[in-house]
């Protein structure tokens, strides 16, 4: 049951990451109008993929961390939330890319 624990505790920081990639990425649109150039349109963009790495290096733990032989209604659910963070973190990935893109591009 420690292990569930663990797990459970570092699927929902991926979740907490994943939303702040999301939050991040609306915010740094905005932060390209401060100041005089894109300085800080480029910090928001690197806190966004430093927040959605540290999202993914939480991903990373929890399969490092051993899961139970038996398959119970907790794994099953550790492992669909799992599934799930890494595609909330993925398109948080592929909407900051596609921000960054469009911005640059003019659109």
């Amino acid at each position: 049951m420690q292990g569930e624990k663990k797990q459970l505790v570092f699927i929902m920081l991926a979740f907490i990451c994943a939303a702040g990639v999301f939050f991040l990425s609306g915010l740094f649109q905005s932060m390209a109008y401060w100041g005089n150039g894109l300085t800080w349109y480029w910090i928001g963009v690197v806190l966004t993929f430093i927040t959605g790495m540290v999202g993914t290096a939480f991903i990373l733990q929890s399969l490092k961390v051993d899961a139970p032989v038996e398959k119970n209604w907790l794994t099953i659910l550790l492992i669909s939330l799992r599934a799930l963070a890494v595609l909330a973190i993925g398109l948080g990935f592929l909407w900051t890319t596609f921000v960054v893109v469009a911005g640059m591009s003019g659109m």
